[in-house]
């Protein structure tokens, strides 16, 4: 399976990497992300285009409790916390966004969520939304559901998009 990203890579100039709207990720991307990448907290895949960082994903392992997931999700689910991948972080320079980068990085993702799958259990993919307006793009674009106590915290069902993938085998 092919991905637009590659690893983090410390030799990629991050410095100029500029979201506009959240100063936090570029100061994570710039400082932080290397630190996490050597200590095992996450890992950080870049989108690069002649030298030049336009994006980036961090991903996470996490659990989800039950009473954090919707009537509809809590179905057939066991009553101990779940395996999941956190999205801990999703940012495109602000001279690239609206133009597709940040929906190609998503599917970049899915498909990375979608290789641990085969491996070891994921039960759903976590997002922690910056804003509402974030949390509203996951929710219409991409199906993801609020959990019930926060509600910039959402939910996707990986059966949603594991079935998707291995349909196109």
């Amino acid at each position: 399976m092919d991905f637009i990203t590659v690893d983090f890579d410390k030799s990629i100039d991050r410095s100029a990497f500029d979201c506009g709207a959240h100063p936090a990720l570029n100061t994570y991307i710039a400082q932080h992300a290397g630190q996490d990448q050597k200590r095992n907290v996450s890992r950080t895949f870049m989108y690069v285009q002649d030298g030049a960082l336009l994006g980036y994903y961090t991903l996470a392992n996490a659990s989800v409790a039950l009473e954090e997931l919707s009537d509809d999700q809590k179905k057939k689910m066991p009553r101990y916390p779940m395996p999941a991948v956190l999205l801990s972080r999703l940012a495109i320079d602000k001279g690239t966004q609206s133009k597709g980068l940040g929906q190609r990085l998503m599917s970049d993702f899915f498909r990375r969520v979608y290789t641990v799958s085969k491996q070891s259990g994921v039960a759903f993919v976590i997002v922690d939304a910056k804003d509402q307006n974030a949390a509203d793009y996951y929710q219409r674009k991409l199906g993801f559901v609020p959990s019930t106590n926060n509600p910039l915290r959402l939910v996707l069902s990986t059966a949603t998009f594991i079935q998707t993938l291995d349909a196109r085998k």
